[in-house]
């Protein structure tokens, strides 16, 4: 040798720094350049000098001497001497109580040494004298663990992998808890790196925990929330460990239920590189699985049939994994009770996890199904839309792979005890996806959407999935008829007549409800519920009109409950005046209406009668198109709608409630004069005249608008009858109101008096009657027409140009009587110059 060993032991003591370093970089040299047999004698000698040096107060010492000693370990054979020197030393160090080394990067240094050690004894297959050491060095890493620098962490979990990959179970196994607690606090930690390691080092020493008592269900519950975590490599380290238990766990087929779902939710994740990194594996456990249980399994493989209605872009998974998860369908309970849980994404968890294991139990998990309806059909209805998508596409895919005859039970069991937005959605996903429907289960859907408790909500959501689901009921019903032979089209033809009776009053009854709505989907509610009222009567070969006058009727059976005190926002209401402004007025049912409107005048709130007097007046507006009826007919049926309906409120009485219903009255009865124009000039007089004269001078202004309005279309009036109307007519030129002033001025040429007698014969004073009233409604038109109102004076000039025509001889003198009292008036005389018959 060219050095001196008791030099460099005397240097290695010596107090000065440079001295000691000095002496560390000399032997690291030699390490790169003198022979094992020489360098197994210099470590000899120096070690226990080396080994001291970890404990000099200088940093640079301590680091300088674990590298040295680092290199001896690498050059040198193992030897247990050494290895039991050199893990002491780092017990001192780092494995007491209170951790002596202060500096971080020095205990990094002492646990890569550490790692260093354990993979050298392992591949020199000398696992004895680690054994002989795992008290110490599970001491050093328990303590490492906690360290608060993550790099001495991560490396710590490091050595966990590699200690626990070689080592024996039974030896190891009472280590395993003081190795697993603090692992336990890392993951939690803040960064992804020290949460993957963390993972990874408890995957590998749950192979070697005790399964006979709880010590790895609590491991595995440790690591599980980490499914959720916001890195994707972390979820995939998740995966990987349930993988690496469902392969070489000991038990593992007693904890298949505890670790698929660290690989299910591993194949829903949204990253797709977690997807295709845990894919492979898991086909891997199938494939072992199927070895392991061949005998069994290849018999079950000749039946496996291809799923007709598969979820297309889905690849099915192999009978292995499909088996794995079959034999653990007992953990649908908790996964299913996660899904309301308070956290948003426990929640989300819970459903991908929920889809995978329909996608490999496929018709096995039917017998489950009663089980997981309600928290399915509860998550259907999550407030967040991420989670109730989710829950609707595991709806959607259990509708596909579940056995439909033995679910449809269940399920129309849960609808019919639990008519809410969550069975409905629910139901409607998984039987609108499935194959297997019948005639008579169709018609059933129908029956239960007719009821109130689905078609009579006020729930948006909830009316726009009742809609879908008629819709559903629809296409289905066709494809039966497609495929159905000539012998049971005749049956099918009745089926489909009470199908189509119930789908066309769920669908109006949800038409009516959500007339009004201000939901955001109010328009595709109305879009979309014409539509299927179109479809209904393309199916039954008629047109929308003669739809609704055949069936109705039935929906106007489920207006209820109008004997109480309602206000303009209840049910009852808002149904009866969706209906007639949907279905408007027609001659089939008129009567029944009549009955259930009077029961409205006699019990509801006055915000009700209004609600519904207006959907009287707009449904009026279209009377000649829905009755359908010969004018003779169509005239009786108005009489008894407005005599019954309307005139009751005509009469005055006092209050401002009875002044608004007199005001929608006679708007009523406006319409009536514009959309039955030919009944009107019948029904009107004889109805409404003897209430005009007090009507036209009613203290509200809408009401003497309304009644103004209708005299333009009032019909043949006998003179004596006339006459009050046309007096109070004439009194609204000088209405407060300017657009009743220039109504009241257009409406007298339209008076049409009906004279018992001509002209000239024996008392034919009626004639005269009328003839003066001319006379002073001229007067008055030509002192009106000096006022400074443009738009009346218009009305007046084309009302006396239409007098003038009829009643020339009394025009001319009214206008000299009047040009005579005005001196030379020039409006007169412009008149006069635009009016020739004037002069």
């Amino acid at each position: 040798m060219s050095f001196n060993i008791d030099d460099i032991c005397k240097n290695l003591q010596s107090a000065d720094r440079c001295t000691k370093l000095a002496a560390l970089e000399l032997l690291k040299r030699q390490c790169e350049k003198t022979s094992t047999s020489q360098l197994q004698v210099l470590f000899d000698n120096t070690y226990l000098h080396l080994l001291k040096c970890y404990a000099d107060r200088f940093e640079s010492v301590r680091e300088r001497a674990v590298h040295t000693v680092t290199e001896f370990t690498k050059q040198l054979p193992a030897n247990d001497f050494h290895l039991l020197n050199i893990v002491s030393t780092l017990v001192e160090r780092m494995g007491q109580q209170e951790t002596l080394e202060s500096s971080e990067e020095i205990r990094l240094l002492y646990i890569t040494q550490l790692h260093t050690l354990i993979q050298q004894y392992i591949i020199a297959g000398n696992k004895h004298s680690l054994e002989e050491c795992y008290t110490q060095i599970t001491g050093i890493l328990a303590k490492a663990l906690r360290d608060a620098y993550p790099a001495v962490q991560r490396e710590s979990c490091a050595c966990v992998v590699a200690l626990t990959k070689s080592a024996d179970t039974l030896i190891l196994q009472p280590f395993t808890q003081q190795l697993a607690k603090p692992l336990y606090g890392i993951l939690n930690h803040k960064h992804s790196l020290a949460r993957i390691a963390a993972v990874e080092a408890l995957g590998c020493l749950a192979l070697h925990v005790d399964p006979k008592n709880d010590n790895l269900s609590q491991l595995l519950m440790e690591v599980s929330p980490l499914l959720m975590d916001s890195m994707p490599l972390v979820r995939s380290e998740c995966g990987k460990l349930g993988v690496l238990l469902l392969l070489e766990l000991r038990d593992r087929y007693s904890y298949f239920d505890r670790l698929i779902p660290f690989v299910l939710c591993c194949l829903k994740d949204d990253s797709r590189e977690v997807v295709d990194s845990i894919r492979p594996r898991w086909i891997q456990c199938g494939k072992q699985y199927y070895e392991e249980n061949e005998e069994e399994l290849s018999k079950q493989e000749i039946a496996d049939l291809p799923v007709k209605n598969y979820p297309s872009g889905v690849e099915r998974p192999t009978i292995g994994c499909r088996s794995i998860v079959q034999r653990s369908l007992r953990l649908l309970g908790l996964i299913t009770r996660e899904s309301s849980d308070w956290k948003v994404n426990v929640r989300l968890h819970s459903l991908k996890l929920l889809y995978q294991f329909v996608l490999h139990a496929e018709a096995a998990m039917t017998a489950k199904f009663f089980e997981i309806y309600p928290d399915l059909a509860r998550a259907c209805r999550d407030p967040e839309v991420i989670v109730a998508q989710e829950a609707l596409k595991v709806a959607d895919l259990m509708g596909r792979l579940l056995s439909y005859d033995d679910w449809i039970e269940h399920g129309f069991d849960g609808l019919a005890k639990n008519a809410k937005e969550g069975y409905l959605k629910c139901f409607y996903y998984m039987f609108t996806a499935s194959l297997g429907p019948k005639m008579n289960d169709i018609i059933r859907v129908s029956e239960m959407l007719v009821e109130s408790d689905f078609s009579q909500t006020l729930k948006p959501e909830f009316q726009l999935y009742v809609l879908k689901m008629v819709e559903t009921l629809i296409c289905k019903s066709d494809e039966i008829e497609k495929d159905s032979t000539a012998e049971s089209l005749e049956q099918l033809k009745e089926a489909n007549q009470k199908l189509n009776l119930n789908i066309y009053v769920t669908t109006i009854k949800v038409l009516a409800l959500s007339l009004d709505s201000e939901q955001p989907n109010a328009v595709e509610l109305q879009e979309m519920g014409h539509h299927i009222i179109g479809v209904i009567a393309d199916r039954r070969k008629i047109s929308i009109a003669a739809l609704h006058e055949e069936c109705f009727a039935r929906g106007l059976n489920y207006v209820q409950n109008l004997d109480a005190f309602l206000d303009e926002l209840t049910e009852p209401i808002l149904l009866l005046h969706g209906l007639l402004s949907v279905a408007k007025l027609r001659s089939t049912y008129l009567e029944d209406l009549q009955k259930k409107i009077n029961l409205v005048w006699e019990n509801c709130a006055d915000s009700a009668k209004v609600k519904i007097f207006s959907g009287i007046s707009i449904a009026m507006l279209q009377w000649s198109e829905t009755i359908n009826r010969p004018v003779n007919e169509s005239t009786e049926l108005l009489r008894t709608f407005v005599m019954s309906v309307v005139e009751p409120h005509l009469e005055w009485r006092a209050g401002a409630n009875a002044e608004s219903m007199r005001s929608l009255a006679m708007a009523t009865l406006c319409s009536m004069s514009q959309g039955a124009t030919e009944e009107a000039r019948y029904v009107l007089p004889e109805i409404v005249g003897r209430y005009l004269p007090s009507l036209l001078e009613d203290r509200a202004v809408a009401t003497r608008h309304y009644s103004v309005k209708c005299l333009f279309n009032f019909g043949d009036v006998a003179v004596d009858q006339l006459k009050p109307i046309a007096y109070a007519t004439l009194q609204r030129l000088d209405d407060p109101s300017a657009g009743i002033r220039e109504l009241a001025a257009m409406v007298i040429p339209k008076l049409s008096p009906k004279f018992a007698k001509a002209k000239g014969e024996d008392g034919d004073y009626e004639h005269e009657i009328w003839e003066t009233f001319i006379k002073k409604a001229l007067d008055m038109m030509f002192l009106h027409y000096e006022g400074p109102e443009v738009r009346l004076r218009k009305a007046i000039k084309g009302t006396i140009a239409q007098l003038a025509d009829k009643y020339p001889e009394i025009c001319k003198d009214s206008y000299k009587r009047t040009a005579a009292m005005a001196y030379n008036s020039i409006s007169l005389l412009e008149l006069q110059s635009e009016l020739p018959i004037l002069e």
